[in-house]
This record gives structure tokens, C-alpha cells and sequence, in this order.
């Protein structure tokens, strides 16, 4: 991987980790169909630029993230108080997503090496499902007026568990948590901005528990650099743009089309 390359994926980063298209999943395609890069490396740097728009996460949040900390000094584990209830959402869901999606994700590295084709179409029906899924919950969500008032226990295990499957490229961590948010009967705008607040605990304890667990073999210090700080340069203005413009934009459309011609590789593998 060389360091233009390094950049394009960081820029890439930056936009996709906020739409419900599966950053993940589109880096890897890219990175294995046009820059040929393996599949161990490329599902290893597409975790890593994740620490730039985490740090654009932060940054945006940061309001929230500091009335969070001043909370702590009092804060009781539980969901019947206001002030204690966002703070024990996070908590559990970022436990149970690093329960399932850490195994997922040392499998993904260390399975034996598949074609780049065969790997991208799995990767394109996971997309194909994620837009799917995201079209079913936008139809549904119409019909409840839940508010973040009525967030549970229940709720807290159930993202935790569908967030840590989006580990799996081409399932959209954003999309897949953004529509159960929605078929769990959340409004539009809570349902983006908790999402967006639950890619930080998950997103920095992946980053900690992977960086001390495995090899980056293949990826350069500078390369790694560039990437991550163009993921957060971009991610920054994405996240604002983002929730600007999200109720008027179908973008389960454009992941089930992703996802289709990310198939197209296999059929001419397999001919």
C-alpha cells in the first residue's frame, strides 16, 4: 500500500463511517479489488482508520462527553434516572459488542487466504442485507414515537449485540444500529446521535483490544498515520453534513446497489 492510498482510504473513512453503507465493508472492497491488498491487511487498516473518526466522533460529541464525565462522580448503575440512564446504555452495549464482534473479527484475519473475489461478494451480500434491513426499519419507524426517555436494559443488550456483528465487512455499524434503533420505536434524530455516541466506547475499546492482540504486519507507521488523520479531518465535516441531510436521503438504496455489484466479481471468478 503505498501513501496516496493511505489518504484516499483515510478520506474514504471519513465519509462512510457516518452513512449507513458499511465503511468497513466498501474500504475492503476497494483495497482488495483496486489496490490488492490482501485480506488480512486490508480488514486490519480498515479497523485502524477507524481511530481518526472516532477522534472526530469526540470531538463532535464532546458537550455530551463532558457532562457524562461530570455525572460519574454520582452516577448509579440503572435506567429509572435520567442521569444515569445514557451512561449504563453505553456501558452495556460496548460490553456485549466487544463479546461478539472480537471473535468475529480474529476469525476474519486469521482464516486461511480465500480469492478477493469470493471474499468481496460475501461482503456484498452483507451490504445487499444491511440496505435491506435499513428500508424494512425506515417503513416501520413511522409508526412509534418512542423517545430516548424510554431507553432500557433491553435496548442496551440488543444494540450491544447487533453492533458488535458490524465487525463483519459490508454490515454497516451506523445502519445496522441506526435501524434497530428505529424498529425499537426511537425517532429519527435520536436514533442517528445515539448511534453516532455508541461508535465512541465501541470504537476506542476495539481499537485497544486489537492494536495489543494482533500484528499490523503490512501497514507503515506513516501510512497508518496519513490515513487516520484524513479519516478525521473529513469524518469531522461529515458527522455536521450528515445529520443535516439524513431524514432526506434513502441511503439503503445505494448500499443494496454496492452490494450487487459487489457480487459481480464471483460470477466472472467463477466462469
Amino acid at each position: 500500500m503505498s501513501e496516496i492510498e493511505a489518504v484516499i482510504l483515510g478520506i474514504i473513512q471519513g465519509v462512510l463511517e457516518w452513512l449507513p453503507v458499511s465503511s468497513q465493508g466498501n474500504l475492503t472492497i476497494i483495497m482488495i479489488g483496486i489496490f490488492n491488498t490482501s485480506v488480512d491487511v486490508a480488514a486490519r487498516f480498515s479497523v485502524a482508520l477507524h481511530a481518526g473518526t472516532l477522534m472526530a466522533a469526540v470531538v463532535y460529541f464532546r458537550r455530551e462527553i463532558i457532562q457524562l464525565f461530570k455525572r460519574m462522580g454520582k452516577y448509579r448503575f440503572g435506567f429509572e434516572k435520567e442521569e444515569d440512564r445514557l451512561l449504563s446504555f453505553l456501558i452495556v452495549s460496548t460490553i456485549l459488542t466487544g463479546i461478539v464482534g472480537y471473535p468475529i473479527f480474529i476469525w476474519i484475519v486469521s482464516i486461511n487466504p480465500v480469492p478477493g473475489e469470493i471474499f468481496i461478494a460475501l461482503i456484498g451480500i452483507a451490504l445487499v442485507t444491511t440496505g435491506l434491513l435499513q428500508r424494512f426499519a425506515r417503513e416501520k419507524s413511522k409508526d412509534y414515537t418512542n423517545n430516548l426517555n424510554r431507553m432500557n436494559l433491553r435496548d442496551s443488550i440488543i444494540l450491544g449485540l447487533v453492533q458488535g456483528l458490524s465487525v463483519i465487512p459490508g454490515i454497516s455499524r451506523s445502519g445496522i444500529t441506526t435501524s434497530f434503533l428505529l424498529l425499537r420505536g426511537y425517532g429519527g434524530n435520536d436514533s442517528l446521535r445515539l448511534s453516532f455516541m455508541m461508535s465512541i466506547p465501541a470504537v476506542l475499546a476495539a481499537e485497544v483490544g486489537i492494536s495489543g492482540t494482533t500484528s499490523f504486519a503490512g501497514i507503515s507507521l506513516t501510512e497508518a498515520a496519513l490515513g487516520i488523520f484524513f479519516s478525521f479531518l473529513v469524518g469531522l465535516v461529515a458527522i455536521h453534513v450528515f445529520l443535516r441531510i439524513a431524514s432526506k436521503i434513502s441511503f439503503w438504496k445505494f448500499t443494496v446497489v454496492i452490494g450487487i455489484l459487489a457480487m459481480f466479481p464471483l460470477l466472472a471468478y467463477a466462469l
